[in-house]
Formats: C-alpha cells, sequence, structure tokens
C-alpha cells in the first residue's frame, strides 16, 4: 500500500504527488522523485493538503513557475512560441508536460529493442513468399520440414531471440525524445548547405528561394504577421532542417542537432495542417515529413503522410504539365515534387504489394527535363536549371507499376497461366532494356565475391540503389511465377529460366551489399532491410529445395558473408550500445544457415 504522508498538524495528507495526482495514477512515494516523475523528467513535487495557508509572495513564485512550465509545453504544440525560443538562439526541449512526456516517440527509436522487433516482423511478412496462411507460406514451411526434418517455428525463434537480447541487456531502456524546435540559425545553415550542394535535384521538397523568405520573417518577428496563416510555413521549414540535419548527422555543422525532436515537435502541427487551407508550404512539409520518416522503417505511417500529400498535390494541379501557367517557376517546382512522389509511392507499392496512391492515366508522365540522361550528355549543359535527378531513375518507378498491375493487383488474379507467363516474358525484356541505361555502379556488372570492394562513397551511391532497385524488381517479377505454382492444388515446377533468374538476383542483391563498404549504417538500416531480407530467404529457399547443388557452399557463404556484414555494423559504430535489429537478422540468418547445413547433412546421408 502507498505511504500515507501526514501533515504536521497531524492530519491525512494526499498519498500521491502532483503529476500522478494529476494523471490519477499510482505513485510508489519514493523521495526524491517518484518513478513516473523520474521517467517523464519533471520535478516531483508534493502539495500538503494540511499545510499552513502559504503567503501572498510564495503564491505569486509558484505561480510564475507554472507559467514557465506551460510556456513550455504551449511551445511544443503551439508554433507561435517558436519566435521567442529561436531568436535567443536557444535549442532547448519544452519543459516537459503532462500530455506531452507521456507520448510515446514518433517516429519510433529502433535502439529500443521491442520496437526493433516489433518493426523486423512487419518487414519480415513482406519478404516471405505468399501472405499468412496462404498456399504458399504452407508449402514453404513443408519443404523446409520436409528437407530438414526440423518444423520451422517462427515464433519461437522471435520469442527466444527476446529472451537472449533482455538477459545480455537487461537495462536498455528507449531512448527519451521530447519535442523541441530548431534555432534559426540551425534552420539556415540547412538551407545554405542544401543550395551549396544541389540536393534540390535529387530532394526536390522544398522552394529554396520561398524558405529563404519565410526564415527572414521569422527572424524579424514582425508584430502585425498571422501565425495561425503561417503554420504550414513553420512546419515546412522546421522539417527540412530537421531532414537535412538527420541526413547528415557527421557533419560538424549538425553535430549538436536533434533532428528527432523537431520532427516530434512539426509533428504536433499535423492534424493543424489538415485542418487549414492546403497550398504549396503544407505539401512540402507533408512530403518532408513522408521522406523523414519512411527510413525508420514505418512504411504505413509514411504512406499515410505521403497520401495526404498527394491529395494536396492533386489539388494544386502538379499531376498535369501546364507550359501556360503564369508562374511557370512554382509550378515547375510543383511537377518536381510531383516526380519525387510518384518514385516514393511506386515503391512502397511493390514493397508492400499494396495499390500505388497515384495512377499513371490520370498524369502526365512526361520526364523533368534532363532526368535519365547521362551525367556527361550535352543535353544537360543546355538546361536553364539544374536537372531533376531523383533518389531513383523515374523509369523504374513506371516499372514498378505495371509490375504491381499486371502481376500482384486483383486484376490479373483471373489470369490464365499462361497469360501471366506472357506478362512475366514481356516485363523482362523491358526491365533488360531498362538496365542498359542505368548508371555504372561498379566496374563490373556481374559482382562477386572475389572482384575487389570499392570504398563508399568513392562509386556511384545512387547508382548502386538503383542497380539494387533493379534486382528487387526482377525477383518480384519471376516470384510471381513461382508463387502462382505454389499455390496451385497440384505443385507445378515453376519454368527453370525463372528460377535461376530469382536465385540469381538474390546472390548479386546481397553481394552488391558485401562489396559496397558503409552503404548499410545504422541511419539507412530499414531503408535497405527489405532488400536484404527478401534476397536472404530467397537463397535459403534455393539452399533447401536443392542441397546437393554444385553452388550450395559458394552461396552458404553468401549466406555467412552477410551474417559477419551485420556484425561489423556494431564493430565500427561509435555508439557502446548493441543495435537491436542487427541483433535480431545476426540470430535470424544463424537460423537459416544452421537448417541450411542440416538439409545438406540429410541429402548427403540419403545419397
Amino acid at each position: 500500500m502507498e505511504d500515507v504522508v501526514t501533515t504536521a498538524r497531524g492530519g491525512r495528507a494526499r498519498s500521491a504527488c502532483d503529476l500522478c495526482r494529476y494523471r490519477k495514477i499510482r505513485c510508489d512515494g519514493e523521495k526524491p522523485a517518484c518513478e513516473n516523475c523520474r521517467f517523464s523528467g519533471v520535478t516531483c513535487t508534493f502539495t500538503f493538503t494540511g499545510q499552513p495557508r502559504k503567503t501572498i509572495r510564495e503564491q505569486l513564485f509558484e505561480a510564475k513557475a507554472r507559467l514557465r512550465e506551460l510556456e513550455g509545453i504551449v511551445a511544443a504544440r503551439d508554433p507561435q512560441a517558436v519566435n521567442q525560443t529561436a531568436r535567443d538562439g536557444s535549442s532547448s526541449s519544452p519543459s516537459p508536460s503532462l500530455g506531452v512526456c507521456s507520448a510515446s516517440p514518433h517516429p519510433h527509436d529502433s535502439s529500443d529493442f521491442d520496437t526493433a522487433m516489433e518493426v523486423f516482423r512487419q518487414h519480415l511478412e513482406y519478404c516471405w513468399p505468399g501472405v499468412a496462411h496462404s498456399p504458399q507460406r504452407a508449402s514453404f514451411y513443408s519443404t523446409v520440414y520436409r528437407q530438414t526434418g526440423s518444423i520451422f517455428d517462427l515464433q519461437g525463434f522471435l520469442a527466444g531471440v527476446t529472451q537472449s537480447y533482455k538477459s545480455q541487456h537487461p537495462a536498455t531502456r528507449p531512448k527519451a525524445i521530447l519535442p523541441k524546435w530548431p534555432t534559426y540559425q540551425l534552420a539556415q545553415q540547412c538551407l545554405d548547405f542544401y543550395s551549396a550542394e544541389g540536393l534540390y535535384s535529387i530532394f526536390p521538397c522544398i522552394d529554396i528561394t520561398a524558405a529563404q523568405g519565410v526564415l527572414k520573417e521569422l527572424v524579424a518577428e514582425r508584430p502585425n504577421a498571422d501565425t495561425q496563416a503561417r503554420t504550414a510555413e513553420k512546419a515546412c521549414l522546421f522539417a527540412f532542417t530537421a531532414f537535412i540535419a538527420k541526413l547528415h548527422p557527421h557533419l560538424p555543422m549538425f553535430a549538436d542537432a536533434d533532428p528527432d525532436a523537431y520532427v516530434h515537435a512539426v509533428l504536433t502541427l499535423v492534424p493543424r495542417l489538415i485542418l487549414e487551407p492546403a497550398d504549396v508550404r503544407t505539401l512540402e512539409a507533408l512530403l518532408i515529413l513522408a521522406l523523414y520518416i519512411a527510413p525508420t522503417g514505418q512504411p504505413k505511417s509514411a504512406q499515410l503522410l505521403l497520401s495526404m500529400a498527394v491529395r494536396i498535390l492533386y489539388n494544386l494541379g502538379g499531376h498535369r504539365k501546364c507550359p501556360l501557367i503564369e508562374n511557370q517557376r512554382a509550378h515547375s517546382h510543383l511537377r518536381a515534387m510531383f516526380w519525387l512522389c510518384y518514385t516514393m509511392d511506386k515503391e512502397m507499392s511493390i514493397r508492400t504489394c499494396s495499390p500505388p496512391l497515384i495512377h499513371d492515366v490520370d498524369c502526365d508522365m512526361e520526364f523533368p527535363p534532363g532526368h535519365g540522361e547521362p551525367p556527361d550528355s550535352p543535353a544537360l549543359q543546355n538546361l536553364p536549371s539544374p536537372p531533376i535527378i531523383l533518389p531513383s531513375d523515374g523509369r523504374l518507378a513506371m516499372f514498378k507499376a505495371k509490375v504491381y498491375f499486371l502481376l500482384y493487383s486483383n486484376h490479373p488474379q483471373s489470369f490464365l497461366e499462361a497469360r501471366r507467363l506472357e506478362h512475366i516474358r514481356q516485363l523482362d525484356q523491358e526491365l533488360s532494356e531498362l538496365k542498359s541505361g542505368f548508371p555504372l555502379a561498379f566496374p563490373s556488372d556481374a559482382p562477386d565475391s572475389n572482384s575487389p570492394e570499392p570504398n563508399f562513397p568513392e562509386f556511384n551511391v545512387r547508382g548502386v540503389s538503383i542497380y539494387l532497385e533493379y534486382y528487387y524488381c526482377l525477383r518480384k517479377l519471376h516470384e510471381a511465377s513461382i508463387t502462382s505454382s505454389m499455390s496451385l492444388p497440384w505443385y507445378q515446377n515453376p519454368l527453370p529460366s525463372s528460377l535461376e533468374l530469382y536465385y540469381q538476383a538474390s546472390r548479386s542483391t546481397l553481394l552488391y551489399y558485401l562489396r559496397a563498404k558503409g552503404l548499410l549504417d545504422t541511419f539507412s538500416f530499414w531503408i535497405h532491410a527489405q532488400f536484404i531480407l527478401s534476397a536472404i530467404l530467397s537463397l535459403f529457399w534455393y539452399l533447401i529445395q536443392v542441397p546437393t547443388a554444385s553452388t550450395f557452399m559458394s552461396d552458404l557463404r553468401i549466406l555467412e558473408d552477410t551474417k559477419e556484414m551485420f556484425s561489423s555494423i556494431n564493430r565500427n559504430s561509435s555508439d557502446t550500445k548493441y543495435f537491436p535489429p542487427v541483433y535480431i537478422i545476426e540470430a535470424f540468418l544463424d537460423l537459416l544457415i544452421s537448417l541450411a547445413r542440416q538439409a545438406l547433412s540429410k541429402a548427403t546421408g540419403a545419397s
């Protein structure tokens, strides 16, 4: 039972501190601070009900202290409080509040094991053949048992990994992220860096000129400014600051930045953004938030933000090309954002096998000037502005839309098998033609484990990413043939050519990661996780199906080297804490490698 504190007069006083009483939760009464106050990061105060009445001076002092605390709360919820904070050059977080501090950090922090495990489950679900309880999934489990003699108990494995990790790291807790606003000085540094490095060509998510004007107005702090109407401008500018600081955390100018806290603060403005009249700044704010959250391993949250951005984009006419529009520069910016939204949408669609948000038939699909041209092309030299490169190739994004529509949507489910195979052949030919125009990522297009390993970032990182997307598309393309065969009442072997291309794409994917040192780190981990997991499962599927193949030992070595690659992430990290996603995938690879060896032992023993 809780300790009951008595007053000096002997009467019964309250048994909970002020915070616990306000939240109506149990207080442990520990001094100098109870557990709830320690976790919330607030001062644990206890107001005795039976104490003598305070003087006017004492009441006034407490009222001023409470006012300062409430101002900190408002700073987390209302951008009107940002002006004073940024003008003073302070980037401290708002005072912890009853409502704000109890909220879970967002974006989720993968350094928390439970969060990492949940995200891992979600990504793994997209990498198996078929969906849960489907014939394809049942065929996978039965093949593992038939070839190895062991049951593939995924739930038991995940429970064992959780117990193992928490026994080794019992005191780990998720990082507390409190919302706070960046300084105007940091926002200016991000704008200058974005402009100097030409990042608009890759991430055309903000109008630099307009953002610079917003920043000047905020610094000037016009007394008659309509702060309600400028919510989108502030959200856009501060989300952009968080995105750039997160994208380049190792630069000295961003060493003291706290981008997760900035995004957490901007997210408090989203309800107001969606209720106010939408404009370009609203579109930019939502698009930048989607760009920020997607790499954290939360595709559903990123897709939700992207869907709001796409709807605003449609309303503003960004999906159409209007050559006679009066403000051509502003419309060119809209078109650039359209293509950024388009490439993100198609990537999310093919990864999750879910319908895309943007349909080609509703849009003008003319690429921005210079997009897809080789870096040394004369056409790029005659452009009035830098070309829009984008993180990925727009032609590949259009191809992903075709793969989903012709193979994974509800539309082709009624097709005869012969027609599905015809689509696969046609798409395979189209993808092969696309590949011929991709930038050179490595000296050789046929990566192998014996070739020299280039040091990151001395090669074309964007080119490597495009090749990884290419191999993922190739796997999804021929996976449709394999899973279709597995779903038939009588099992029918898929086309040998599809199988070979499917497995070769998996090998190439893992070898690219093994060769591209530094491409995979704790920041970009969830961007690449699905590529890696799907390739791992594909190669494992081949190992247990054909344990007597001549490539068995070399393929098994690829899985072992991949496990070592994950181990090196923690060894090379400056953080002493083990990164939970790496721990989970290492254990998962251990399981697959063990099962593959069992399949080999059973096959050689039987022979």
